[in-house]
């Protein structure tokens, strides 16, 4: 295996936990003593039988590893890679140092300014996607930003699909729901790109824990593996639930389900771009419930992001999570504590990262607003400081000397748009203008700025008999099903 990185010098990661060296080679020990005794649970007889044709230990839908095959298995794994965009200028790049965003993923409610929860709609997917299109931060699509409820649910990826090709130009995301959906995927991508002999989309495997996958995820694993396409594999428990109540064993249990998934996936295709990710959430223990955005759960990502750097491979968290339901200190709170956690600790990639409410059951439109000022925020705290020359501006302060009258001079007038970051829905106003201000309610002045995103969007430009046959693709698709 390609030597592991150290974490020493992750000062957030040294801040926030006790992570260190000893504790990861002890995750990963721990791991591998699981795949080696336990197996981890592979229910699709495709699988199984690559597998089998390789060598491993099968037992019934089982499948045990070896150190040797994990090290393999990660050898193969690029440290970075590119996503093509429909616009070549919207193309982003994963790994090493950059950390690129998604909004929500899979909510099936839309929480209003009233408070009130509803079904989501295709046309909540379309104002997503113009919200994407649009913002300064996001940089591509979930796959499910939200799960529309007036479509067949069978189905409901092709509408997914076909309103971000066609209201965005910036990277996607295929659907992992099952085979056929990856297949789909992919058949729309090659409409755009042609040969897809280079990324051009990415997809979610999620497992179902513990220690195992769903049919639906292995086979749209094996299907995007084989076509050389991008994948997220990830892996989540809860804690005290479906997995072990501390942090350390959640970690071992999870792990060695995304290694599992890496191996396969190299297994079906060496050089597979992949994404390394754990997950863990408490279960309240007072009332049996599923919460999120706790300070465990900013331990979970500073500690797998720590991971994702020991294995030299790019990483993904959570984003702008909250168990709360309105644009409350709660939300903001919660918020900006996971967000910065991921961003501190280096991670690469954000799924939930925008709009999400309710330990992600529900997205507001409003809250995708507001949380946008908490990522220019964010990526400015982790952008790195200048310090040229002429950021010093010694010859400026020598002939300034005590007069402190910085205003005026080109080195200020030059920088003052660009310097410091300016957000688009925080409030910065002294008392006097905060008590006239209208409306002072965060909440309608997100939703005043998102009436004029909404209303500046442009549709980005698309050969029209490209969209045509898009259009067409799904609309037989659905009609096959």
């Amino acid at each position: 295996m390609r030597a592991r990185k150290s974490v020493e010098g992750n000062l957030m990661n040294r801040a926030l936990i006790n992570i260190d060296q000893a504790s990861l080679d002890s995750i990963h020990a721990h791991s591998l003593e699981l795949l080696r005794d336990t197996g981890i649970r592979f229910p699709s007889e495709k699988a199984l039988s690559l597998f089998r044709k390789h060598g491993f230990k099968v037992d019934g839908s089982m499948v045990h590893f070896e150190e040797k095959n994990i090290r393999d298995a990660l050898e193969t794994v690029p440290a970075a890679f590119t996503i093509e965009a429909r616009n070549p200028s919207r193309n982003i790049r994963i790994g090493e140092t950059n950390y690129v965003m998604a909004p929500g993923y899979g909510p099936p409610f839309i929480i209003e300014p009233s408070g009130q929860k509803r079904n989501a709609s295709v046309a909540d997917v379309e104002t997503f996607c113009k919200l994407v299109q649009t913002s300064k931060y996001i940089d591509f699509n979930s796959a499910i930003v939200v799960q529309p409820n007036d479509v067949p649910s069978q189905t409901a990826y092709l509408d997914l699909l076909l309103a971000t090709l066609t209201l965005t130009d910036k990277p996607i995301m295929g659907s992992s729901a099952s085979e056929v959906a990856a297949r789909d995927s992919l058949s729309l991508a090659q409409m755009i790109w042609g040969q897809l002999d280079r990324p051009a989309m990415i997809s979610l495997i999620d497992s179902l824990a513990p220690l195992q996958y769903a049919t639906e995820s292995v086979e749209a694993l094996m299907v995007y593996a084989a076509a050389g396409q991008p994948l997220i594999v990830h892996s989540a428990c809860t804690l005290g639930s479906t997995g072990p109540i501390t942090i350390a064993g959640s970690l071992v249990i999870s792990n060695a389900t995304t290694l599992a998934g890496i191996c396969l996936a190299q297994l079906i295709h060496p050089g597979t771009p992949l994404v390394y990710g754990l997950g863990g959430s408490p279960m309240d223990m007072r009332t049996g419930g599923y919460v999120n955005a706790t300070p465990e759960d900013a331990q979970h990502v500073a500690i797998v992001t720590a991971l994702g750097q020991y294995y030299n491979l790019p990483c993904r968290s959570h984003g702008t999570l909250t168990d709360s339901f309105c644009l409350d200190y709660q939300a903001g709170m919660e918020s900006a504590m996971m967000l910065a956690t991921a961003a501190l600790s280096g991670v690469n990639l954000s799924l939930h990262a925008c709009g999400t409410y309710g330990s992600m059951l529900a997205m507001s439109f409003e809250k995708f607003i507001a949380d946008e000022d908490l990522f220019g925020a964010v990526k400015k705290l982790i952008a790195p400081v200048e310090f040229t020359r002429e950021a010093f501006a010694m010859d400026l302060i020598k002939r300034l000397k005590t007069s402190g009258n910085y205003l005026v001079e080109d080195h200020t007038v030059d920088r003052c748009r660009t310097e410091f970051f300016i957000p688009d829905l925080s409030d910065r106003s002294n008392h006097e203008n905060w008590l006239t201000l209208e409306p002072r309610d965060i909440t309608a002045r997100a939703g005043h700025l998102l009436a004029r995103r909404l209303a500046a969007y442009e549709k980005p430009e698309i050969d029209p008999n490209l969209e045509r046959d898009l259009i067409q693709y799904v609309e037989n698709r659905k009609h096959d099903g």
